[in-house]
């Protein structure tokens, strides 16, 4: 009879809660608009014509009902980053549901079950880099007291289109490195007293050494370079920071003092005070600082690779006082707090050795106010995922694999899924799990904070934990778009029915985008080019070159090959080649050899052997000087030798000597 009593009880509790329970209703339009964000105008994307999108408010409990409009000429679609709702709630295009085609609305509508800082973007496509993100703020039924609060949106931006930027890392030119000056380069590392390292990375075969992919014109807070909070001597400010960069994360320091991290990820954890702090790209935190005095003082959101900082001024009048600035990062030294340390071995950041100095983040320190233990009674499932990537051909994986139809990962409901994140890279990887929050075991035992955005640093590890309570398909992906869409990504499957519709189109989930570059040299001498069709895995080459000085008659030599990609260090490939009169089948393999020698070795239908050898130096962060060596048993070696300077994204001027056609000088093209 209790039981009875106590479940009509709690049926009726249930009723009248959901009865009362507010809907909070949003319309959000998506159009294109042109902005001048740096200097330029361009075409990009808004919601409700606003750049980052309007910050949408809730408590806890209310019921969601947003309408998204699509106005663009493209699909589009948003995912809700951090807030946990129904499966098909969750808006990832072939995972979720279909996406919101043009001239097209789709209704969501969940209710609030959590509180904290979060947000929502576009997971279509790069829309995401154009402008369609925005806050989401859910009350807490017992926030930190604050006299004020502020919704800060961190973004970077490029007048360069998305699309363009990942066909430019595609093709391997290293202009934005360039760029940034950031290009890892000998006299710079003896400058830097790194050439042991420099030296020793290149004997490892590991490509050199870059922070973020992408050069960007302008780092943004709440769409602005820099924007003023007013607040009072004296006024405790919570600041809620979220990272929607596409590429950029950002070490955040606050000239007033110390600052005292209460919530990230949108969940609470114990005050824990620090002075400075990096944070990964799509992660939230909500950050309290005390304004001193009278006058403007500066929080700084510096950009890891020190390319530039956004700024978020506190207090009132007109007195400013910065911020220390960020210091820069050591591209020559791998470091972890007071330690030099050589390649591959534990956990590794690029800085100086000091700890002061070194922007971290700061999981360490990050504890749970109540305990995040997982039942016991539960089995443990342990998954080891290795973040891979070829930096130079811009392949980023998971597992040596790209998303695919085969390498979903298998969970079912009611287990413990533990993640063992092992980064194989030289680059930091936010990894970012849709539908769940997860335990970071950071030494904090039952007390491990809870997220969905963890970051694996480079040649690091991480391992996460979670309960598998929710069904069917959930995305896991890195949070650096360019890396996502170049196939760091992964389905987690529970074991149980997948929509029909999302079935059928669940393949152009999978669609490996095929991409265009070419590049020719136009010298004195001699003309030698490369046109490539490529996918991660297959390359379609046409590379020829022609030369007229010291000969009689202009000599060529055309090749066209397919190469299909096995990792950064091999690959196979077969065609045809054409030398002068004669033209025969070629089959061989590429190889990557210490000290980063390029290898080619290869046989013709004419039993004829060929061994090429090819090397580059980056002398300065613009000047290169390159090498080629070629023996053939048909027609014996050739040779050559030669600087490049770079002059911009697409145009370089170089000087070569060839053995058979002479010194030279010239241009070279590059798209």
């Amino acid at each position: 009879m209790v039981k009875k009593v106590l479940a009509v009880f709690i049926f009726v509790f249930v009723w009248v809660h959901s009865a009362v329970a507010v809907t909070v209703e949003y319309d959000l339009t998506i159009t294109n608009k042109l902005v001048r964000l740096a200097g330029e105008e361009v075409v990009a994307m808004a919601v409700n014509n606003s750049i980052p999108a309007p910050t949408l408010f809730f408590k806890k409990g209310d019921w969601a009902k947003i309408t998204v409009t699509n106005k663009l000429t493209v699909d589009t679609s948003v995912h809700w980053h951090g807030i946990l709702l129904l499966n098909h709630q969750d808006g990832v295009p072939y995972v979720n549901h279909m996406p919101i085609k043009p001239n097209e609305s789709h209704v969501f509508e969940f209710q609030l079950k959590q509180s904290g800082t979060h947000w929502y973007h576009s997971h279509t496509g790069l829309q995401e880099q154009r402008g369609v993100y925005g806050g989401i703020v859910i009350e807490q039924a017992n926030p930190v007291p604050a006299d004020k609060a502020e919704v800060v949106v961190l973004s970077d931006w490029t007048n360069v289109n998305p699309q363009e930027v990942l066909r430019t890392l595609k093709s391997g030119n290293d202009f934005y490195s360039t760029q940034k000056g950031t290009n890892q380069n000998l006299f710079a590392a003896i400058k830097n007293k790194g050439l042991n390292f420099f030296l020793q990375q290149s004997l490892q075969r590991m490509p050199g050494m870059d922070i973020s992919d992408v050069a960007y014109d302008v780092f943004l807070a709440n769409g602005k370079n820099e924007i003023v909070v007013p607040a009072q001597p004296g006024d405790k400010v919570k600041l809620q920071f979220i990272n929607a960069a596409a590429a950029s994360y950002f070490s955040l320091r606050y000239a007033g003092g110390p600052m005292q991290i209460v919530a990230s990820d949108g969940m609470a954890v114990k005050p824990v005070s620090v002075d400075h702090f990096l944070m990964a790209v799509a992660e939230t935190y909500d950050v309290m600082v005390t304004v001193p005095r009278t006058g403007l003082f500066e929080l700084r959101a510096s950009a890891q690779d020190g390319t530039g900082f956004s700024s978020i001024w506190l207090g009132r009048g007109k007195r400013r006082i910065s911020a220390p600035a960020m210091a820069a990062p050591n591209f020559y030294k791998m470091t972890m707090p007071g330690k030099k340390m050589a390649p591959h071995r534990g956990h590794m950041s690029m800085g100086h050795s000091s700890s002061s100095q070194t922007p971290q983040t700061p999981y360490k320190k990050l504890q749970a106010i109540n305990s995040t233990q997982l039942p016991a009674q539960h089995s443990v499932r342990e998954i080891e995922l290795n973040l891979t990537g070829d930096m130079e051909r811009y392949i980023w994986s998971i597992n040596n694999q790209i998303i695919s139809a085969d390498n979903a990962i298998k969970i079912k409901r009611g287990e413990i899924i533990r993640f063992i994140l092992k980064n194989k890279t030289m680059m930091h990887h936010p990894m970012h799990l849709h539908g769940h929050f997860f335990r970071v075991l950071n030494g904090q035992g039952k007390y491990s904070p809870l997220k969905h955005t963890v970051d694996v640093p480079p040649m690091g590890q991480r391992v996460i934990e979670f309960y598998a309570n929710e069904q069917h398909d959930w995305f896991f992906h890195c949070h650096i778009l360019y890396h996502a869409k170049s196939g760091m990504a992964r389905i987690i499957s529970y074991d149980d029915e997948i929509r029909p519709d999302l079935l059928e189109n669940r393949h152009k989930l999978y669609l490996d985008k095929k991409f265009f570059n070419a590049s020719s040299s136009l010298l004195s001498q001699m003309n030698d080019g490369l046109l490539v069709l490529r996918d991660s895995k297959n390359f379609l080459r046409a590379q020829w070159q022609v030369g007229w000085q010291k000969v009689d008659d202009p000599e060529y030599d055309v090749e066209v090959t397919y190469e299909r990609y096995v990792n950064r260090f091999f690959s196979g490939f077969a065609g045809m080649n054409w030398v002068d009169k004669k033209n025969d089948g070629i089959f061989g393999v590429r190889y990557l050899l210490p000290f980063n020698f390029n290898s080619e070795w290869r046989v013709d239908t004419s039993g004829e052997l060929r061994l090429k050898l090819v090397k580059n130096i980056q002398l300065t962060n613009r000047l290169n000087t390159f090498g080629e060596f070629e023996y053939d048993t048909g027609s014996k070696e050739e040779w050559l030798v030669g600087l490049d300077f770079s002059v911009a994204r697409y145009f370089n001027v170089l000087t070569q000597y060839h053995s058979d056609f002479g010194l030279g000088a010239g241009v070279k093209v590059n798209f």
